[in-house]
């Protein structure tokens, strides 16, 4: 990788900590590191909660993770329940990225993410915004005046401690405008992607590392990767730009309500307007694979012995009482 500028990282819990600094840093390369959030009975208990959830897929109602291609399992963060909700919607990390954003912020998208190190690029470098983007298309379409404010913020919460494999950013990039085409690095010509790379720093972290990054910059996994990396990714999206949005609503467990804030409840979304139903969103890919069908069988006759049992137990009860009459 090329040699970059290094990125910053800042102790949340140290008597130094300056949220302002924090934000300068964020605004000057477009992404920063919080560390120490949060205590190791919070992480144990997430990461558990985590390698839970990932050890199966959902299937019939079975809680798992669902799939949308060979090297990644994902699962929305908020059915982990309160340490995952705690970590999302930490007010000091609101603390940095709303007054970042000059306004208030919605939770537009949370993924628990397992990447699988399979030696392979499967998710290149790019941009999330650029000049043109629109989410659907009676949606309007970003300006080059909408894009010099920072509209989203991306998280990346690391449940372990990620080198090979992790986050990686190009410094500086936020406060470019990539136009339609432009958004992923391959749309830009040679000599732009060996200058846009020329920045590329990888973001290696320790577990319970809150990577934060501007949007607007090209950002992407360090790929072809061996090892495998499991994340929390979070973007939110500022209310002054979209209105109170989501890309799609997001499921809470109505035991873990009550412990958010008033604030926190309006990050998550409560009340706000979505863009694209869950039936529709990205975890339901799976319906277009050939062997969604195969699945959907098999699970309509999963307890088909069971029912032929029962039948027969009924016409052997009927002829039985009516010999006996």
């Amino acid at each position: 990788m090329t040699t970059a500028p290094a990125f910053t990282v800042f102790d949340v819990s140290a008597t130094t900590y300056d949220g302002a600094a924090a934000r300068a840093a964020l605004a000057r390369d477009g992404v920063i590191v919080l560390r120490n959030l949060w205590p190791a009975a919070l992480l144990d208990d997430l990461v558990a909660r985590a390698d839970r959830w990932l050890a199966h897929p959902a299937i019939a109602g079975v809680p798992g993770y669902t799939k949308v291609d060979a090297p990644k399992k994902l699962l929305n963060p908020c059915l982990l329940g309160a340490p995952a909700l705690d970590a999302m919607l930490d007010e000091r990390v609101l603390d940095i990225v709303e007054p970042y954003m000059n306004s208030e912020c919605t939770l537009a998208e949370a993924n628990l993410k397992f990447d699988r190190g399979v030696g392979y690029t499967y998710f290149p470098m790019h941009a999330d915004f650029y000049i043109g983007w629109r989410k659907q298309d009676d949606t309007p379409a970003l300006t080059r005046e909408a894009l010099d404010e920072p509209i989203g913020v991306g998280g990346a919460i690391y449940l372990h401690e990620t080198h090979e494999g992790a986050f990686t950013y190009c410094l500086g990039t936020h406060r470019t405008r990539p136009r339609k085409g432009e958004e992923a690095l391959s749309g830009n010509s040679p000599a732009r992607q060996r200058e846009i790379l020329s920045t590329r720093a990888r973001i290696d972290g320790q577990r319970g590392d809150f990577v934060l990054f501007d949007d607007r910059g090209y950002h992407g996994p360090d790929q072809p990767s061996w090892t495998d990396r499991t994340v929390i990714l979070v973007d939110y999206y500022r209310d002054a730009t979209f209105g109170r949005a989501q890309v799609s609503p997001m499921p809470v467990w109505s035991t873990d309500i009550g412990r958010l804030t008033p604030r926190q409840l309006r990050v998550l979304g409560a009340g706000a307007a979505s863009w694209v139903p869950p039936h529709r969103y990205m975890g339901t890919r799976f319906r277009r694979n050939p062997a969604y069908g195969l699945v959907e069988r098999i699970i309509e006759n999963a307890y088909l012995l069971s029912d032929m049992k029962a039948r027969a137990r009924r016409l052997l009860r009927r002829r039985t009482d009516t010999a006996n009459l």
